[in-house]
């Protein structure tokens, strides 16, 4: 009697052990978690090393940006603007993650800002004026503004949040933008172009 007792215990031990697999069998389905606040952005904020090239941070992320705003101005401008919201979204989260431990919360190294309104002119370039001259037009009129800033840009400079940090580029692009926009009714206007 003893002997049945024990042996129909480890038959029911040995059948719970067959029925769960060992860790490395077993599959989980994960889910792709789409918050974007999660995920490590940060690197982005510097756009890796390149924000921490010694001499002007912030014109070399506008240097980052000249061919890819160039390629999609001739590509598909609806791409472009598509482009630059994509970037912007994603530039606010990873200014702060990067900068939610610094005292100084617009560091020079931070860049992707300047990639952000570097591309803002080149959204309103018409392609077929897409030539070098306009090239280094909007490339130079978007770093006067981002330097000396002017209204808007000055009144974002001074709030000191990823928000400030993003919109102080996006306001210098707008008024390039604008420059632009104005040179080119001319051309057309008066110049037939």
């Amino acid at each position: 009697m003893v002997k049945k007792t024990t042996s129909k215990k480890t038959k029911s031990v040995s059948k719970k052990t067959s029925n769960t697999k060992p860790a490395a069998v077993r599959h989980k389905k994960t889910k792709f978690n789409w918050d974007v606040r999660t995920w490590n952005l940060a690197p982005l904020a510097t756009l890796g090393p390149v924000g921490f090239f010694p001499k002007g941070p912030g014109t070399m992320g506008s240097l980052v940006a000249l061919p890819f705003a160039y390629i999609l101005n001739h590509v598909s401008i609806p791409l472009l603007w598509a482009t630059v919201f994509l970037i912007f979204a994603v530039g606010l989260v990873a200014i702060q993650q990067y900068t939610q431990d610094k005292e100084e919360k617009d560091p020079s190294c931070v860049i992707i800002d300047e990639v952000v309104g570097q591309m803002i002119p080149f959204m309103v370039i018409i392609p077929d004026f897409m030539h070098w001259p306009m090239l280094f037009l909007a490339f130079g009129l978007f770093r006067f503004f981002d330097i000396f800033k002017f209204g808007a840009v000055a009144f974002w400079d001074r709030r000191k949040n990823p928000m400030g940090v993003m919109m102080d580029d996006v306001s210098a692009g707008i008024f390039a933008g604008f420059v632009i926009s104005m040179l080119q009714v001319v051309m057309v206007e008066f110049y037939g172009m």
